[in-house]
């Protein structure tokens, strides 16, 4: 499953979308005001496993 983080270019509202796959232009649809004017947000978050996670004194793997 993927999550993306979305936010709407008319209202401002920030979202995620949950999906089985790729995100769609069909999954671009704001879920406050209907607009299709939705730009995806990168956040600079990794998942697990990443190689940064170390970096940050987290207790990565030894």
């Amino acid at each position: 499953m993927a999550i993306y983080d979305l936010k709407c270019e008319n209202c401002g509202l920030e979202f995620e979308k949950f999906t089985t796959g790729f995100l769609t232009e069909d999954d671009k649809e704001c879920p406050q005001c209907k607009s299709v004017n939705v730009k995806q947000v990168y956040s600079g978050s990794f998942g697990i496993g990443s190689s940064c996670y170390g970096s940050y004194g987290g207790g990565g793997y030894s």
